[in-house]
């Protein structure tokens, strides 16, 4: 009996005049991804199938043109759902790289999905803009522009602050997890940085960033992994350098969060 061909694929591209920006083209059959977060803002629209999308406690049902819409570090869980071949066209933003489209002003969601199909269409035209336009850069930014003044019309607004000195205690904590992400520190460490206890630190951490701090930490791994792999550094340098066992362990939790793994995702 023939072996049944996959339809997982996941393809990555970056436009030459627009840094911090990374379209990615997805056909997942039965996929899911665990609670994880991105660096940038991360905006898509579905094109065929459906997913489950699970943002801050909601479960969004996403099908074809409605357009997904999150801030960055804002954790997340999706999975295909259904018997057809999930297919979307993500923009992965970084906050640098749509600031000067915006003119001081800041670029909020009222929600995760929206089924404004006009914003959609001008979604998926963006991305196949910017995934075969020339290597034009007035064509480009004016792609992005298109897009990001979309979502700023979109009825946009803030999303609600946090407590003060909660938000200073995170970020401190942060920060060191950011600073020794090779490192095998434990909970007592971090609860040392913060100055609090232990079970007060994992509640506070969890409630502000819906990530537990060894989530986290596995989060900003692969996003340094991601920009290391784009640089050109050896996969199991990487590996060593980062904090992971071996380059297998590396790779497993690549795939689990990106979707492809660390040699194809560079390769693309």
């Amino acid at each position: 009996m023939a072996k049944a061909v996959s339809s997982d694929r996941a393809d990555f591209s970056r436009p030459h005049f627009l840094p911090g920006v990374e379209l990615v083209s997805v056909s997942y059959r039965d996929r899911a991804f665990p609670v994880h977060a991105h660096d940038g803002y991360v905006v898509g629209t579905v094109i065929g199938g459906a997913e489950q999308l699970e943002v801050a406690g909601t479960t969004h049902l996403v099908g074809t043109g409605d357009v997904l819409r999150l801030h960055p570090g804002e954790p997340h869980a999706n999975r295909s759902v259904g018997s057809d071949v999930l297919r979307y066209l993500v923009l992965y933003l970084s906050p640098e790289s749509i600031t000067p489209y915006l003119g001081g002003a800041t670029l909020a969601f009222p929600g995760a999905v929206s089924g404004d199909r006009r914003l959609a269409a001008t979604v998926a035209s963006v991305h196949a803009t910017l995934s075969t336009a020339p290597a034009e850069k007035l064509a480009q930014e004016s792609a992005m522009m298109t897009l990001v003044r979309a979502l700023a019309d979109n009825d946009a607004h803030e999303r609600p602050s946090l407590a003060g000195g909660e938000r200073v205690v995170v970020a401190r904590v942060q920060a060191w997890i950011e600073a020794h992400l090779a490192e095998n520190f434990g909970l007592a460490e971090l609860a040392a940085v913060a100055g609090l206890s232990v079970f007060r630190l994992a509640h506070l951490f969890k409630q502000n960033t819906g990530l537990s701090p060894i989530a986290y930490r596995n989060q900003r791994r692969i996003a340094a992994a991601r920009r290391l792999l784009l640089a050109g550094q050896p996969i199991a340098d990487i590996a060593l350098q980062l904090g992971f066992a071996d380059q297998s362990h590396l790779t497993r939790q690549f795939q689990r969060i990106v979707g492809v793994s660390p040699q194809r995702y560079r390769q693309q």
